[in-house]
C-alpha cells in the first residue's frame, strides 16, 4: 500500500510534458505533449489537464478558470455568500433577541431586589409596631393609673409570706385552689 501511496504522489508531483518514472517497478509513467498517459501495456488520454492542488488535495481559490468551470465557481461562490449573508442575519437576530430578553431580566431583577427591600421595611414597621405595642401594655399595666394593680398590690401587702415562696409552690397553690373548686362543682 505504501508503493501505491507513493506511486500516485509520484504522479501528482511530477505532472509535466516530459516523462515519468513511478516508485512501482512494474508501472512506468510518461506523459507527452498531447496529455497522454501511458502505463506499460496501456495508453489513457486525459480529458484535462489536472489542475495544481495544496497540499490538502483543494484547488487554490487564486487559479484561474475560463469557461464552464469559472462559471461553476462564480456560482458555487454566489450561493455560500448568500448562505453566509443569511446565516450572519439569523445570528444578528438571535443576538438582538437574547439581549433583549437579557436587558428585560435585569429590570425584572431590578423590580425583585426594590420589592424585596419594600417588604422588608414593611416587615420592620410592623415588627417595630408589635414591640411598642407590647411596651405601651406593659407601660400601662405597670403605671400608677391602673388602679386594679394597685388592689392587687394592696391585697397582699400585708402577706410578707407571699413573696418569701417560691413562685412554684404560688401557682401550684393557685391550681390547686381551681381544682378544689372544680371539685366542688
Amino acid at each position: 500500500m505504501k508503493s501505491d501511496m507513493s506511486a500516485s504522489s509520484s504522479y501528482e508531483t511530477q505532472y509535466s510534458n516530459a516523462s515519468a518514472q513511478s516508485n512501482d517497478s512494474e508501472a512506468s509513467l510518461s506523459l507527452s505533449s498531447s496529455t497522454t498517459v501511458q502505463y506499460e501495456p496501456i495508453q489513457v488520454s486525459l480529458y484535462r489537464k489536472q489542475t495544481p492542488t495544496i497540499a490538502t488535495g483543494r484547488r487554490s481559490k487564486h487559479f484561474i478558470l475560463v469557461g464552464v468551470e469559472a462559471a461553476r465557481r462564480e456560482k458555487r461562490r454566489a450561493r455560500n455568500r448568500e448562505a453566509a449573508r443569511k446565516l450572519k442575519e439569523k445570528r444578528k437576530c438571535i443576538e438582538d433577541e437574547l439581549l433583549l430578553k437579557h436587558e428585560e431580566l435585569q429590570s425584572e431583577h431590578v423590580n425583585l431586589q426594590n420589592y424585596i427591600k419594600q417588604l422588608q421595611q414593611k416587615k420592620q414597621n410592623l415588627q417595630q409596631e408589635i414591640d411598642n405595642s407590647f411596651m405601651d401594655s406593659l407601660q400601662e399595666l405597670l403605671s400608677n393609673d391602673n388602679e386594679d394593680l394597685n388592689l392587687f398590690f394592696e391585697q397582699y401587702l400585708h402577706d410578707l409570706t407571699l413573696f418569701k415562696e417560691p413562685i412554684e409552690n404560688i401557682l401550684n397553690w393557685n391550681l390547686n385552689i381551681d381544682a378544689d373548686s372544680m371539685i366542688d362543682n
